[in-house]
C-alpha cells in the first residue's frame, strides 16, 4: 500500500531528476513513489528547462558528477523555477562542497548510497518547501492586487507613514490638514480590508514583494526565501566607554539594507528606544507593531518588512555589558513566544512581568495566571539552575508546566535564559519558543563550560533534540562564535560571510547566520546558548 501524501501536498508535486545514472533512478523511483510524488527524468538542465513549468511544484535532484553540479547550472534552476528547492545527489561525503552547494542555495545534500528513508523524508521536506513558497507568492500577488486599488493621494500618505512621520508631519509635508490625512488613511484602510496601520504597512511591504521581485518571467528566489524570513535582524548595543550612551556594536540584516544604513551612527541614551529600555530597566522589553510604536528606525523598519521587535539584557558582575535585539517580520503565518519572567520573593515563584505572543493568544490568556515554582517549568529551571535550559515536544516534557498549552499552539523548541550576574539571586528569565513550521531559529544549542573548555549539553534542530555522541564528545573550533563568545564574555554575531563559524550537527545544513549568548555568574562564563537559524 502506498503512502499518501499530506492534505496541504498537491498531488502534482513532482520529482524532477537531471542526469541521473541507472543505478541511482530504482531507489529515487521508490522513494518518490512511496511518497506520492510524480517522477520525470531529464538529460540535461536544458530539457528540465524546456520541459518543466516555472510554477511547477515538487523538487529537482541533480547528480553532482553531471551538468547540474556546476554553481552556474544551480542558479540557471533557481531562477527558472522559483517554486522547485534542489537536491544534490553526491557519491561522497564532502563537507567543503556540502557548504559551498549550502551557500548557493541548495536545499539539502545528499550521498550515495542513499537511505530509503532519509531520501523520502528529504524529498517531502524540499516539496512541502517548495508549496509553502508558492503560498507566499500567492500571498505576495493578492496583497500586490489589494494594494492595486489604493489611489495616488492614499499612496502619498501611506509612503510617509513608512517613513515614520506621525499625522501632523504628513499634513505639513503634503500641505493638507491632519483630518485629510486621518481620511486618507482611514479610505486606505477600508479599500484593502486592514484593521490597523501595522497591518495596512504589512500589507504594502508584502505587495512590494511581488511588485520588485516577482515579475513575469523574473520571479527571484532570493526575494521568495528572505520574504519568509521571520528574523530580519539582530543586533547587540554595548555601553559607551563613558556609559553616556548604547552604541552598536555587532548586527547582521536580512534583506534589509535600507535598515542597516539607517542605523548606522545611532545611538541610545537610557530610557531612549527599545535598547535603552532594556538598559534603564535591565530587563527584556518587547514591542509587538515597531510602525506604531516609538521605535527610533520605525520608517526604516516597516519598509523592510520588520513588525516586532525584543531586546534583553546580558549583565557581568551587576553590570549591563551588552542589549541583544531580534528584529522580526511576524507575517506569514508565523507562530513564536517571547516572556520575561520574575522571581516573586513572596512566594518563592516566578510570574509572567511581560512578552509577546505571536498568533499565540491561548498561550499569553493562559500564561497570565500561571506561576513557575522556582525548579518546575523552562523558566523555573534555569532560574533555579542558573543556566540556560533547552526543552522541546514540551506535550511530555517533565519540566514544561505549560506542555498541553504549547504542544496546542504548536510551539515545539524553547530556551530559557537566566538573566544571572544582575547583582541579585537569578530573578529574571527571558524565554523563547519556536514553532516547527516556520521557527524564529531552527537551531538551538547549550554549551557548558568544562576544565577544559565547552562542551555540547543539548541541541534541538527543528524541534528535535539532536545531540550525537559525537558532537557530544567534540570541542568547538577557537574561531566558532560558542567559544569567542566563552573568551570575550560578550554575546556574538554571526553572518552569512561566518556562517562555518557556527558548530552544528554532521546530519545538518550549516546555518546561515546566528547569535552566541552567555551566561554569566560572578563575573565567568558557565554556559554559551547558540540560536540560529
Amino acid at each position: 500500500m502506498n503512502f499518501q501524501p499530506e492534505s496541504d501536498i498537491p498531488s502534482t508535486a513532482t520529482i524532477h531528476a537531471v542526469s541521473l545514472p541507472p543505478e541511482s533512478t530504482i531507489p529515487v523511483l521508490d522513494a518518490a513513489e512511496v511518497s506520492g510524488f510524480g517522477f520525470r527524468q531529464y538529460p540535461t538542465v536544458d530539457s528540465l528547462l524546456e520541459s518543466a513549468a516555472p510554477s511547477s511544484q515538487g523538487c529537482v535532484l541533480l547528480v553532482a558528477e553531471g551538468e547540474g553540479h556546476s554553481l552556474a547550472s544551480i542558479s540557471r534552476i533557481q531562477s527558472h523555477f522559483y517554486t522547485l528547492p534542489v537536491i544534490v545527489l553526491m557519491e561522497s561525503n564532502s563537507a567543503e562542497n556540502a557548504v559551498d552547494l549550502m551557500r548557493q542555495g541548495v536545499f539539502s545534500v545528499l550521498t550515495r548510497p542513499f537511505e530509503h528513508q532519509k531520501l523520502v523524508s528529504t524529498m517531502t521536506n524540499a516539496v512541502e518547501s517548495s508549496v509553502s513558497n508558492q503560498a507566499t507568492i500567492d500571498s505576495c500577488r493578492e496583497a500586490s492586487l489589494r494594494m492595486a486599488e489604493a489611489t495616488e493621494k492614499e499612496l502619498e500618505v501611506l509612503v510617509l507613514i513608512m517613513e515614520g512621520k506621525k499625522n501632523k508631519e504628513i499634513a505639513g509635508i503634503l500641505g493638507i490638514t491632519v483630518r485629510a490625512v486621518e481620511d486618507r488613511r482611514f479610505r486606505l484602510m477600508k479599500k484593502v480590508g486592514v484593521e490597523s496601520v501595522a497591518e495596512l504597512v504589512a500589507l504594502a511591504v508584502t505587495a512590494r514583494y511581488y511588485d520588485q521581485g516577482f515579475t513575469a518571467g523574473n520571479l527571484r528566489n532570493s526575494n521568495l526565501s528572505e520574504a519568509r524570513q521571520c528574523v530580519k535582524g539582530i543586533e547587540v548595543w554595548t555601553p559607551a566607554e563613558d556609559e553616556s550612551v548604547l552604541q552598536l556594536s555587532q548586527s547582521c540584516y536580512r534583506d534589509a539594507a535600507a535598515f542597516q544604513e539607517a542605523t548606522k551612527g545611532v545611538t541610545f541614551r537610557r530610557g531612549e528606544g527599545l535598547p535603552g529600555a532594556v538598559w534603564e530597566r535591565r530587563a527584556p522589553a518587547f514591542l509587538d507593531e515597531i510602525i506604531t510604536s516609538d521605535f527610533v528606525r520605525s520608517g526604516a523598519a516597516g519598509a523592510v518588512g520588520m513588525t516586532t521587535a525584543v531586546g534583553f539584557p546580558v549583565f557581568s558582575k551587576e553590570r549591563v555589558q551588552a542589549v541583544i535585539l531580534i528584529l522580526l517580520d511576524s507575517r506569514h503565518q508565523m507562530k513564536a513566544a517571547f516572556e520575561s519572567w520574575r522571581v516573586d520573593p513572596a512566594t518563592d515563584a516566578l510570574r509572567l512581568v511581560n512578552g509577546t505572543y505571536i498568533n499565540c493568544e491561548k498561550l499569553r490568556r493562559l500564561s497570565e495566571f500561571v506561576h513557575l515554582p522556582v525548579g518546575q517549568g523552562l523558566a523555573g529551571v534555569a532560574a533555579e539552575q542558573a543556566r540556560p535550559y533547552v526543552g522541546s515536544r514540551f506535550a511530555d516534557d517533565g519540566n514544561a508546566v505549560r506542555g498541553l498549552a504549547l504542544a496546542s499552539e504548536q510551539l515545539l523548541s524553547g530556551v530559557s535564559l537566566p538573566l544571572t550576574d544582575s547583582g541579585s539571586v537569578t530573578s529574571d528569565v527571558f524565554q523563547l519558543f519556536n514553532s516547527e513550521a516556520n521557527p524564529v531559529f531552527s537551531m538551538l544549542q547549550l554549551w557548558k563550560v568544562t576544565p577544559s573548555g565547552l562542551q555540547l549539553a543539548a541541541e534541538n534542530v527543528d524541534g528535535v533534540p539532536s545531540l550525537t555522541a559525537q558532537m557530544s564528545k567534540a570541542m568547538p573550533a577557537a574561531d566558532s562564535i560558542a567559544y569567542e563568545c566563552l573568551m570575550t564574555g560578550l554575546p556574538i554575531v554571526a553572518d552569512n560571510g561566518t556562517a562555518h563559524r557556527i558548530v552544528h550537527s554532521p546530519s545538518t545544513a550549516p546555518p546561515s547566520f546566528g547569535i552566541a549568548i552567555p551566561t554569566v555568574v560572578s563575573g565567568k562564563v558557565v554556559a554559551v546558548s547558540v540560536l540560529a537559524n
